[in-house]
């Protein structure tokens, strides 16, 4: 990939569909720069300007000291889930640091007056039965409802994602499901009919989370997904778009930077016909009802600049001034990129994909040829996940005016792919949204108000060949002394089962070294 995320030809030229999407860039920017519609919008204030304080001088001496029995250090969903097991267990007495203004990490969210929508994830899975903490979690916050004759959780439907909830754009048309099935032969159709059933076989033997997955496959860790789809013999070019899709979505790598086991994963960790939940603020929806019991104990604006066994030194990034927090445990639910700042300890081998996230405020929802709209309406010709309607859920009550959120995963090299983030200004990526979305909505332009950008650098960890169940990993979620680790990329693969089961696992941890007797929630 080059350092735009964009396909490349052998010898280093432009494919035609890059030729064709910096043309239309230009031609936006350009050509229509008089009569096209003013579309407002900005690059949305992120961590990065307050992150790369800790790059330069600050404080030494603390101005004030802070005594509590346990410091959270993070207010994603790992340090959320942290502090929802602690209280479970009765232990109220701690604090939790958080740099943004409000808690969420990867499940932040915003806000117009239109609607809510995501800045990242935004849905979850129905959770498997290894997930035991989430399904707790959910019955708590009212998305499991009561169980059925099997056993098996019953939802809200409400939360479960609406009908229909997916289409993709191939040949001028939308069509139903993400599988590019038009024009797809039958010796297509007998390879993907074969790759579902490879996937099956595989079923039982990947769990979520991780830990909980067979150790009698981890030779798949090695390879990349291409090279296992050359080994099986999938060599359908519409079968492997299908796969690379997933790989983009779920890890912001390709076939070519994905280890075989984490391409695997996505299909075999899971039932084939699994349903997710969402809502129009994504997982941020989650993220809100674990924060709002806190109160006063989540410390926003805290920019953490040491830690060790003793407690926690932050940064009030409103007045400037080094706190001391002194604990007699520490959670570093922090990505492994920002605890090798504050903590001594090396982080080898964890590597970061950038992604780029707009929403688009428009006056309806786009429709286009073929297939109705969707919640998740993915682009076939693009290097884009395509969009997902924040209002998906509430259209057949309130239609109008909406938000679409567009995914960009960055799949290049991870630090050439963050320089060319922070060089582009708000107007490269007006363009570019528009110029990816107008081959399905030519009229995308008229419809849209405004588009909002944000960037994220270090958007998740690539579980690249290797990694997953590497040494690093393995090591890295090991507490050392009064200090533990609780994240996602603990994982390997960036999703909310993982990031919940470490925030767990890590207070857990906390909860024994306290003597405080409790049964576990991990099953």
């Amino acid at each position: 990939m080059t350092p735009s995320g964009r396909r490349s030809t052998p010898d280093g030229g432009l494919t035609r569909r890059d030729f064709l999407a910096g043309s239309g860039a230009l031609f936006l920017s350009g050509c229509l720069g008089a009569k096209r519609k003013r579309i407002e919008g900005e690059i949305v204030a992120d961590a990065r300007a307050h992150g790369h304080l800790l790059r330069g001088p600050l404080p030494t001496t603390p101005s004030r000291t802070v005594e509590v029995p346990v410091v959270v250090a993070g207010a994603g969903i790992a340090g959320l889930s942290a502090a929802w097991r602690l209280r479970r267990a009765g232990v109220e007495d701690f604090l939790v640091l958080e740099l943004e203004s409000s808690a969420g990490g990867n499940a932040r969210w915003g806000s117009n007056a239109v609607t809510e929508f995501p800045w990242a994830a935004h849905y979850v899975p129905l959770p498997t039965r290894e997930s035991v903490a989430v399904r707790e979690l959910f019955r708590e916050l009212g998305i499991i409802v009561g169980t059925d004759a099997r056993g098996e959780p019953e939802y809200e439907e409400r939360y479960l994602c609406a009908a229909p909830q997916e289409r993709l754009f191939e040949f001028g048309r939308w069509h139903d499901g993400l599988y590019p099935s038009a024009a797809a032969d039958a010796e297509d159709l007998a390879q993907l009919r074969r790759f579902r059933e490879r996937m099956a076989e595989f079923r039982g033997k990947f769990a979520i989370p991780v830990e909980r997955s067979s150790r009698g496959l981890l030779e798949l860790d090695a390879l990349t997904m291409r090279r296992w789809l050359d080994r099986e013999g999938f060599t359908s070019p519409r079968l492997r778009w299908y796969v690379d899709y997933a790989c983009r979505d779920d890890y912001g790598c390709t076939i070519d930077t994905t280890s075989a086991w984490a391409g695997i994963h996505y299909y075999a960790s899971r039932p084939e016909d699994e349903e997710v939940v969402t809502w129009p603020a994504g997982i941020g929806w989650i993220a809100r009802r674990l924060a709002a019991p806190l109160g006063r104990r989540l410390v926003t604006g805290a920019l953490v600049a040491r830690a060790d066994g003793e407690g926690v030194d932050y940064l009030d990034t409103r007045t400037r001034e080094r706190v001391r927090v002194r604990a007699k445990r520490v959670i570093l639910a922090l990505p492994r990129f920002v605890v090798q700042r504050v903590f001594p300890r090396t982080a080898d081998g964890f590597t970061y994909a950038p992604w780029v996230v707009a929403n688009v405020t428009v006056d309806r929802v786009p429709e286009g040829r073929g297939a109705p709209p969707c919640w998740d309406n993915v682009l076939r010709d693009g290097d884009s996940l395509g969009y997902v309607v924040a209002t998906h859920q509430s259209l057949r009550t309130r239609p109008g005016p909406s938000v679409l959120t567009w995914y960009l995963p960055c799949t290049g090299d991870p630090a050439s792919e963050r320089a060319a983030l922070v060089a582009r200004p708000w107007e490269y990526w007006r363009d570019r949204v528009i110029a990816d979305l107008r081959p399905a909505h030519p009229d995308i332009e008229e419809r849209a108000s405004r588009i909002d950008v944000m960037l994220l650098g270090h958007a998740m960890i690539r579980p690249v060949p290797g990694f997953v169940w590497g040494k690093s990993r393995a090591e890295a979620a090991a507490r050392v002394g009064n200090v533990h680790f609780a994240h996602s990329d603990l994982s390997g693969l960036s999703l909310f089962e993982e990031a919940q089961y470490h925030g767990v696992r890590a207070a857990e941890e906390v909860l024994r070294a306290m003597g405080v007797r409790c049964p576990s929630l991990l099953g």
